[in-house]
């Protein structure tokens, strides 16, 4: 008798409950995560003029990559093409350290391996006496929500303390992928 038919249908009766599980349905496996760890995954580039700070360009995913730029007070990061066709603000005014700081990263929402959105953690600071932000202390936290070309309807800001605020976040963009 021949076992490897019989030892096949075990495999297949074994695998199949786990892959059709409620709740994990065709249209939420198109969606999923990668993400840029701004520790790691970044490098300077050159100064634009003498004098200003050298942006840092970040890893991105598909044709995408992040830069964080900085001017006199603070960090912005951006999200753009890599032939620079398309630039999008996601997070500004925070730390000049921002990128350094532990455990930083951008999530990238993908559908079907597609990336469409990127999220990223920002911070709201006091103000100091001299009107510039205090980076030294933190008043709030939020999660930023921007989509990327031919999504630019994607814009959600979400108070981080929310309950379950990184998975809010996720459904907010994977909610308005098809919109």
């Amino acid at each position: 008798m021949n076992r490897k038919p019989v030892q096949l249908v075990w495999l297949v009766l074994l695998i199949l409950p786990v892959v059709t599980l409620p709740g994990h349905s065709a249209a939420q496996a198109g969606f999923t995560s990668a993400y840029t760890d701004l520790n790691t995954q970044c490098r300077y580039g050159r100064a634009a003029a003498e004098g200003s700070d050298a942006p840092l360009y970040c890893a991105g995913y598909g044709d995408y990559r992040l830069l964080v730029s900085f001017s006199a007070l603070a960090a912005d990061v951006f999200v753009e093409s890599r032939d620079r066709r398309f630039s999008r603000l996601v997070v500004s005014g925070q730390a000049p350290n921002y990128a350094e700081q532990k455990g930083r990263r951008v999530e990238w929402r993908l559908a079907g391996g597609e990336p469409f959105a990127v999220i990223a953690r920002a911070f709201e600071y006091a103000e100091g006496a001299d009107g510039a932000p205090d980076f030294s202390w933190k008043t709030g936290e939020k999660l930023i929500v921007k989509g990327l070309e031919g999504y630019d309807h994607i814009d959600f800001t979400l108070d981080a303390r929310t309950p379950n605020a990184n998975a809010r976040a996720r459904q907010l963009a994977d909610d308005n992928h098809h919109r």
